[in-house]
């Protein structure tokens, strides 16, 4: 059998279609923890679905901010990574939320994950969390990451 493929061999987009197929291992103990899960990738473009549980909820009985942040970090940084030529990785340097309604435990949540700009150093995404079923927007949010060469 040949050499084991590493992330650095592929494009972005190649290793999230791989990790969604299953070919590629995925390593996201966040994910299991906060119960997401990628559903679609594309290039500038990715997308969570989560369901927040009552292990995710804060002490007023709604659902953590952690929680929403973290799915709209997860979505808006891999769209950058989607756009990621072979060799390069990157990492959240600026994060801005904007929650506009609260989250309860068991709602179906749907993240959607844009990338705006590619530079050479720096790439810039936003991403929105709506309700499922009732379309509503419930938080978004604007960052920046930071883009290296990764050598694994």
């Amino acid at each position: 059998m040949g050499r084991q493929q590493k992330w650095s061999d592929r494009t972005g987009l190649d290793n999230l279609k791989s990790i969604m197929d299953g070919k590629f291992p995925k390593h996201d103990a966040m994910g299991k923890m906060l119960n997401l899960d990628l559903v679609e990738v594309r290039e500038g473009v990715c997308i969570y679905e989560g369901t927040p549980l009552a292990v995710h909820l804060n002490p007023r009985m709604l659902v953590h901010g952690g929680w929403t942040m973290s799915i709209l970090d997860a979505a808006a940084v891999l769209a950058v990574v989607t756009a990621l030529p072979k060799g390069k990785l990157c990492a959240t340097s600026t994060f801005e939320v904007k929650f506009v309604r609260p989250i309860k435990a068991g709602t179906h949540c749907r993240a959607e994950g844009e990338l705006q700009s590619l530079g050479t150093n720096l790439a810039h995404a936003k991403a929105s969390l709506v309700e499922v079923e009732t379309g509503n927007l419930l938080a978004f949010c604007t960052c920046s990451a930071s883009l290296y060469d990764i050598d694994d």
